[in-house]
């Protein structure tokens, strides 16, 4: 399904990982074998004028453990593992080196991994552990259950969602363009996979989607046209014709609103 569905490149295996490189060149997923279908941490690239040590001293400031680990993967010197307050391991990392070089592919071929969302019990300490220790920025509310978050120019990076389900929500790959969504449904239907919702266009973030489900059973989101806020101290996202707040500020919206300007809202079950 990742490669020739999606149409990421296996890359050697990390002993029982194997990791998935975008057409990029940038590992954007991995496998590993489990009992049942699960997403066991995150992974992000932090500046590297930031040593990973002086980020566990700040993380030990706040009351949080990590560890520093060697080579965790291919390309990865080193890395500094902590835990979120979901119990859902996070990984930095400074230095990661180009994947193996990736073939063109006949596949989807995304950009890049673009964002993950997952459940949480506490939505308020989630956000807290995100801003507050880890730097992350809020981009938009959905009411009072559902936050975006962001740790660089695009709207968003990780999403949560209030709920007593446990792991993740869905994971979202970046298209090129419109057309790119286009070819991505014929290329969906020709390998027997349905789209659940979509394509229409979300109110928070304003990116085009579609959604269907991995043979796992996951949620999977394609999407183009996510807001960006390239200024942080102007404090709005980027003008975009579509956007009819001008400017286009964070604020919390109605889930109505926010979850389709184009029609209709998510099918049931999509939230659970």
């Amino acid at each position: 399904y990742y490669q020739d569905v999606i149409g990421l490149a296996p890359q050697p295996a990390a002993g029982a990982t194997r990791p998935l490189a975008s057409p990029l060149g940038e590992t954007c997923v991995l496998l590993e074998t489990g009992e049942a279908p699960a997403l066991t941490r995150l992974g992000f690239q932090v500046h590297p004028d930031v040593p990973l040590a002086d980020l566990q001293r700040r993380l030990a400031a706040g009351g949080v453990a990590s560890d520093l680990r060697s080579d965790p993967l291919p390309g990865i010197p080193l890395s500094l593992v902590t835990h979120d307050p979901n119990g859902l391991g996070v990984e930095l990392y400074d230095t990661a080196a180009p994947a193996a070089a990736v073939a063109p592919s006949p596949a989807i071929s995304p950009l890049k991994l673009g964002h993950v969302a997952s459940y949480t019990g506490d939505i308020a300490r989630c956000v807290s552990f995100y801003r507050d220790v880890l730097g992350f920025r809020v981009s938009d509310w959905m009411e009072d259950f559902f936050v975006f978050l962001r740790c660089g120019p695009d709207h968003h990076t990780c999403n949560f969602i209030s709920s007593a389900n446990r792991g993740m929500h869905h994971m979202a790959f970046e298209l090129k363009d419109w057309s790119h969504v286009q070819t991505a449904c014929d290329w969906l239907a020709q390998h027997g996979y349905q789209i659940t919702w979509g394509p229409g266009r979300h109110g928070i973030g304003h990116n085009i989607f579609i959604y269907h489900r991995n043979p796992a059973g996951q949620i999977v989101e394609l999407f183009t046209e996510m807001d960006t806020m390239s200024d942080e101290e102007a404090g709005f996202f980027d003008a975009r014709p579509w956007h009819r707040d001008r400017p286009q500020r964070p604020k919390v919206w109605r889930a109505a609103e926010g979850s389709n300007l184009w029609g209709a809202g998510p099918p049931p079950g999509h939230r659970s």
